[in-house]
């Protein structure tokens, strides 16, 4: 893990600290004891001051309609999916979701495109964008960037524990633990090319 990594950790658990302390203080200072139920309000407030502070994560206010994660087990048509954190303070419980595919559910596999058809894709892109900058007065015309992936259509069958996939769904599935797929994508991995052995060193003759 990089030091940037590390830092970046270091500051979160930090100010997570900091927000518990704080909750907590202010709490004895008026005199609420920390039972069961102002122990969860402590740690809401703790949740939304981190939020507040700018540490919340990317995703704090957002509706979440996509997800990526690794299949942990196929069951009929359920995925078992294991997530990173979307927040930093989000339920652990969430970390695990359970995706229900169904007739109307697309599943595509994404192949790369080779990278001439791809180049010459942009250039079509790139001259189309040039000419609606020089003529600005002209009817606009909406461009879409050319997609460095080919989706093919496979089954759900097709799925095996431990590939990667995104989960497209039609609502905002953030707080939500078991929702349907409208869409999964999934992801292409390099193949890791093969390390090369190493030849032996020759011996040093000793030196006089």
């Amino acid at each position: 893990m990089s030091n940037k990594k590390f830092i970046v950790i270091g500051i979160i658990v930090a100010v997570v600290c900091f927000t518990l302390g704080f909750v907590i203080a202010q709490m004895s200072k008026i005199g609420i004891s920390l039972g069961e139920n102002t122990f969860q309000a402590g740690w809401d407030a703790a949740k939304q001051r981190l939020a507040d502070s700018g540490f919340g994560g990317a995703t704090t206010g957002m509706e979440i309609k996509n997800i990526t994660g690794e299949i942990q087990s196929l069951n009929g048509n359920i995925i078992d999916l294991k997530i990173h954190p979307l927040e930093p303070l989000a339920d652990p419980k969430l970390d695990s979701r359970s995706v229900a595919v169904n007739s109307d559910t697309k599943i595509y596999e994404l192949d790369p495109k080779d990278s001439v058809t791809y180049q010459k894709e942009m250039d079509v892109y790139n001259k189309k964008l040039q000419e609606q900058t020089k003529n600005p007065s002209a009817e606009f015309q909406p461009l879409v960037f050319p997609e460095f992936f080919i989706k093919k259509e496979i089954q759900l069958s097709d799925l095996k524990v431990g590939q990667q996939i995104m989960v497209a769904t039609n609502k905002d599935v953030k707080d939500v633990q078991a929702f349907n797929a409208i869409e999964i994508d999934l992801q292409f991995v390099p193949a890791l090319s093969p390390v090369a052995p190493v030849a032996p060193l020759a011996p040093i003759a000793p030196t006089e």
